[in-house]
């Protein structure tokens, strides 16, 4: 069960038939990939329970940080700590490149806001760049936040089958 901090938590969750990336996402109102609390690689054979347990870690892990602080003026211009994750990622996993590594990569964005937890599909634009536009309302999936591991990861998975997919 994730506990409310008093603030909205975000993860991204990436997905491209081969694994699962559940990043944690911080920040105020404008947030960036908080590779400080670490990211998972999951198999895409993973259980729905231990997919759903380590999204509610990922989220849990959100922290709210403000504007005029040091650390987000850090996040806000650090111009390496993503493309470094990237080649990370792809020398890890024995990915050619960039390409090969994003060609057919979903993503889903996870929110804990009240108490529900909001999975939102998303549209892959290009490369490594994906947006909520063309997605339908339809498409997202509302739980409650006390839902268990199970189906929220079995929620996620139906959420990436919603997602609008292109070859990069």
């Amino acid at each position: 069960m994730i506990i409310s901090k008093g603030y909205n938590l975000y993860a991204d969750i990436y997905f491209n038939y081969d694994y699962y990336i559940i990043v944690t996402i911080s920040g105020c109102y404008i947030h960036f990939m908080d590779l400080k609390n670490g990211y998972n690689v999951l198999s895409k054979n993973i259980t729905d329970d231990k997919l759903g347990h380590y999204s509610k870690v990922s989220l849990s892990n959100s922290r709210k940080i403000e504007s005029n602080s040091q650390e987000f003026n850090e996040m806000y211009n650090d111009k390496k700590s993503y493309s470094e994750w990237v080649k990370k990622i792809i020398k890890e996993y024995s990915y050619k490149n960039k390409k090969a590594l994003f060609e057919n990569m979903n993503l889903c964005g996870l929110s804990f806001i009240g108490n529900e937890i909001i999975i939102k599909p998303q549209n892959h634009l290009r490369m490594d760049h994906w947006v909520g536009e063309g997605i339908p309302d339809s498409a997202i999936i509302t739980l409650k936040s006390n839902c268990s591991d199970e189906v929220l990861g079995a929620s996620i998975k139906e959420a990436f089958t919603r997602c609008i997919s292109r070859k990069v």
